[in-house]
């Protein structure tokens, strides 16, 4: 009788005590549960003021022009000493990239201007200057007797001298200012100025322009057509091409260019991060560009595969880029 006592009271003991444990590991499993989820929700918050910031200097390092700042509120006084730091250099670089915009802006107003008046000059001074020369060597030829063969021979190689030379020119001046460009719009000075180079460098090239585009204002206009000049350029000094497609259209509010060449193609990375390799300046003058007329710019490309360069700007987009 005792023994069975006895065995009744240890079972049932052990049995509350199994309880126990099981209730005890029970409860101390979702105690480190949650304090497991609280730590990580404290910790969390704790460096999201980090995380935010790690956010702005990637933002910064990739070159991003407009770049919110820290709004941290009721938090640890380092963070927030550091987050009003970060803030205020935000500012001076927003000043700065806005003081440069217009920087760039003015230049590159001043430089059409220098193109128009260079152009000018040297078409109503040098050009007309080289044209009465051949004039007058015409009318001096006229007056050599017809037995003086070395005299006459040497008068028309002078001409030709000086009619190479105003050929030269004129391809001087419309480089610098097209007046087909003034004149007749985009699409004519794009066409005549890619047939007239691709073609003389024995590249073929295809063009697809629309016929309705409407009249683009003029600092856009003149920004695409220096894009498109500036391509077509690269195209011939870089590319080995065989063949090129031109096209210009209008997407929504958006006009585009587009060029595309099957040469030898490069790496884009390597000419669109700030890199001052001479030979490609011009992939970064087109970014200038295009960027001052709320546009941006595309390259693919890849080596031995071909380029494709697009560029689209906003149709609305206010800009000051004087032609002069």
């Amino acid at each position: 009788v005792i023994g069975a006592v006895l065995g009744t009271f240890l079972t049932h003991f052990l049995t509350d005590i199994a309880a126990t444990l099981w209730h005890f590991v029970i409860f101390a499993s979702i105690g480190i549960v949650l304090s497991l989820i609280l730590n990580f929700t404290i910790i969390r918050l704790s460096l999201q003021p980090l995380r935010e910031l790690r956010q702005i200097v990637n933002h910064i390092q990739a070159g991003q022009a407009e770049v919110a700042q820290l709004s941290l509120e009721d938090t640890d006084p380092d963070i927030h000493q550091l987050s009003g730091a970060m803030n205020s250099l935000i500012s001076q670089l927003q000043k700065s990239n806005a003081q440069l915009r217009l920087l760039s802006e003015r230049a590159i107003s001043v430089q059409e201007e220098e193109r128009v008046r260079i152009a000018r000059s040297l078409h109503d001074e040098t050009g007309q200057s080289l044209s009465t020369l051949m004039i007058e060597l015409d009318r001096l030829e006229t007056l050599i007797p017809p037995d003086m063969d070395v005299l006459s021979g040497r008068l028309k190689s002078t001409r030709q001298l000086a009619a190479d030379a105003l050929a030269s020119l004129r391809s001087i001046i419309y480089d610098l200012r097209p007046a087909i460009l003034d004149d007749l719009g985009l699409l004519p000075a794009m066409r005549w100025y890619a047939r007239k180079n691709l073609e003389a460098a024995g590249i073929q090239v295809q063009l697809d322009f629309p016929d309705d585009l409407p009249a683009l204002p003029q600092p856009l206009s003149t920004t695409l057509f220096r894009v498109g000049q500036e391509g077509v350029n690269n195209i011939i000094r870089h590319s080995r091409a065989h063949n090129v497609s031109i096209s210009l259209g209008l997407h929504e509010n958006e006009v585009y260019l587009r060029l595309h060449d099957d040469g030898q193609g490069f790496t884009p990375e390597k000419y669109t991060d700030g890199s001052v390799d001479m030979q490609h300046w011009g992939l970064i003058g087109i970014q200038e560009r295009i960027e001052l007329v709320g546009g941006s710019l595309n390259i693919t490309s890849s080596p031995e595969h071909g380029t494709t360069l697009q560029v689209s700007a906003p149709l609305t987009r206010s800009v000051v880029v004087s032609d002069g």
